[in-house]
C-alpha cells in the first residue's frame, strides 16, 4: 500500500499561517479541507481527535506551528462534512462522505440486491461478505446509523433497536 501523497501547497510556509485577506483565506481553507477530507478518506478515519492529532508526529499536523487548525474544522463543519463530538471541539467527525451519500450508496446496494422489505443487520451492512468490497464495507458505526437515519426519514428504511449496537437491525422499505 502507498502512503498518503501531500499535495503541493503543504510544503508551502504560507499554508501555515491563516490569511488575513478574506478571498486569500477562503481558497486556503478550501484547501485544508478537501486535504483532510482526503486524508480521512485514504486512511478511513471517520473521527479525529484534535489533540491527538497535532501531538502525532506522523499526522497531517505534524507541524506545531499550525495556529489555525480550528478554523479549519470550523470550516469542514459549515460544509457539513463534519460535527463537533464535544462541545470544547477537541473531537470532531468526519464526513468525507456525507451520511446523505452512505444512504444513497448503502440502499442502492439493498435495492439491487433485491433486499427491500428484508431486516438486515448492522453487522451484515458493515462486514458481511455481502458487503464485502463496498465502499460502505467496515463504514464506522455512528457514520452508519447517520446514514440509516437519512433513509429512515426518507421513508426508505426503519431501525430497530436493541441492547447495544451490535442487536440493532433495519428494515429497508421499496419505494
Amino acid at each position: 500500500m502507498t502512503s498518503f501523497h501531500f499535495p503541493a501547497f503543504y510544503e508551502l510556509p504560507p499554508t501555515f499561517t491563516l490569511q488575513p485577506v478574506l478571498n486569500t483565506r477562503r481558497k486556503q481553507l478550501d484547501m485544508w479541507a478537501g486535504l483532510v477530507l482526503d486524508y480521512c478518506k485514504y486512511h478511513k478515519k471517520y473521527s479525529l481527535d484534535l489533540e491527538e492529532e497535532l501531538r502525532s508526529k506522523d499526522g497531517l499536523f505534524h507541524n506545531p506551528r499550525i495556529e489555525r487548525i480550528l478554523s479549519i474544522f470550523d470550516e469542514i463543519v459549515s460544509r457539513g462534512n463534519g460535527e463537533w463530538e464535544t462541545k470544547e471541539k477537541k473531537r470532531l467527525t468526519i464526513h468525507w462522505r456525507k451520511p446523505e451519500e452512505w444512504a444513497s450508496m448503502i440502499y442502492r446496494w439493498v435495492n439491487d440486491r433485491g433486499q427491500t422489505d428484508a431486516i438486515l443487520t448492522l453487522y451484515e451492512i458493515q462486514q458481511g461478505d455481502d458487503s464485502a468490497g463496498e465502499e460502505f464495507h467496515g463504514l464506522d458505526t455512528k457514520v452508519l446509523i447517520k446514514a440509516l437515519t437519512c433513509l429512515e426519514k426518507q421513508n426508505r428504511a426503519q431501525i430497530f433497536s436493541g441492547n447495544n449496537n451490535e442487536d440493532l437491525g433495519v428494515k429497508f422499505f421499496s419505494v
